[in-house]
């Protein structure tokens, strides 16, 4: 059985937008709660764990209803005196996701605008911290990390290609690919090597010392693939990455993708409003209102 290189558990992730002060006061005591259930996890008080489990989901569930005054007795045990000048939208971008994703799969993510693909992502590569719930990679509870070691974890263990290719205008391709390399703490001469051999896998050899400007839409996107997966990290984000291209380098960057998944073992996610794309991966997650819905 292919091991799981990616998993979430009744991961949120909430906005508060505007002064909504009975739900940022639920918010707060349901964040504070969780961390105290999660100093009770680590220490292995299975009757006490099990007990502040059911309490902390029942505050998450009437919070997602927005229920807010009986989220919050729920937690404290005190009445929240409803605020009649509360405004203001809470958004829930991700509500209660759980999710697992196997080395070597090939998944696309799709929904329509606002139903929290892109949330999910950023979950996922440790880009936006989550409101509550856990966050694996590679077997490492990455959510509670603290904020300093994120860089390293998201270096070695994550690649991202966008959808602008975020590349340096500057530098050449070479040197653009071997700027991923810096937390890997490989000398200039390997860092070289690695980037030539990564330029080289998606058929790049003879652009290395051109610049993206000298390059057009597809080699760029190529540029960025083999930015991503130099360090050899566990997953590929691709956030539209095709988005940009005409559907012919669109294909064609897709074929490269799956022969790298097929070669190496490589694990994809690809967030995509592109049903073309979706088709071309192994499993398709379709989101809807925060929720994983097929």
């Amino acid at each position: 059985m292919a091991e799981i290189v990616l998993k979430l558990e009744k991961v949120t992730k909430t906005y508060i937008m505007g002064q909504n002060r009975s739900a940022g006061k639920a918010y707060n005591a349901i964040r504070k709660y969780h961390k105290k259930y999660e100093s009770i996890c680590a220490k292995n008080d299975e009757k006490l764990e099990k007990k502040m489990g059911k309490t902390l989901e029942r505050a998450q569930t009437a919070f997602a209803k927005e229920k807010y005054e009986l989220a919050y007795k729920t937690i404290t045990g005190k009445n929240l005196k409803k605020n009649l000048k509360d405004k203001g939208v809470v958004v829930h971008a991700l509500n209660g996701v759980d999710l697992e994703i196997k080395k070597g799969e090939m998944i696309a993510i799709m929904g329509p605008s606002g139903s929290g693909k892109s949330t999910l992502l950023n979950a996922l590569g440790l880009i936006d911290d989550v409101s509550s719930g856990k966050v694996y990679i590679d077997g490492i509870l990455a959510s509670k990390l603290k904020a300093g070691k994120l860089p390293e974890i998201r270096a070695k263990k994550l690649g991202f290609v966008f959808q602008s290719y975020n590349l340096i205008p500057t530098l050449s391709a070479l040197e653009n690919v071997m700027l991923a390399l810096r937390y890997s703490g490989a000398g200039r001469g390997e860092r070289r090597k690695k980037a030539e051999e990564a330029l080289k896998l998606v058929g790049l050899g003879d652009r290395m010392k051109h610049t993206p400007n000298e390059l057009s839409g597809g080699q760029r996107q190529r540029v960025a693939i083999a930015r991503s997966l130099v360090n050899e990290p566990a997953v590929i984000f691709g956030d539209e990455l095709t988005g940009e291209l005409d559907t012919k380098t669109s294909t064609e960057i897709m074929n490269l993708l799956i022969a790298l998944n097929k070669k190496k073992g490589q694990t994809f996610i690809i967030v995509t409003h592109n049903p073309e794309v979706a088709k071309m991966c192994q499993r398709t997650i379709r989101m809807r209102d925060g929720k994983i819905v097929k």
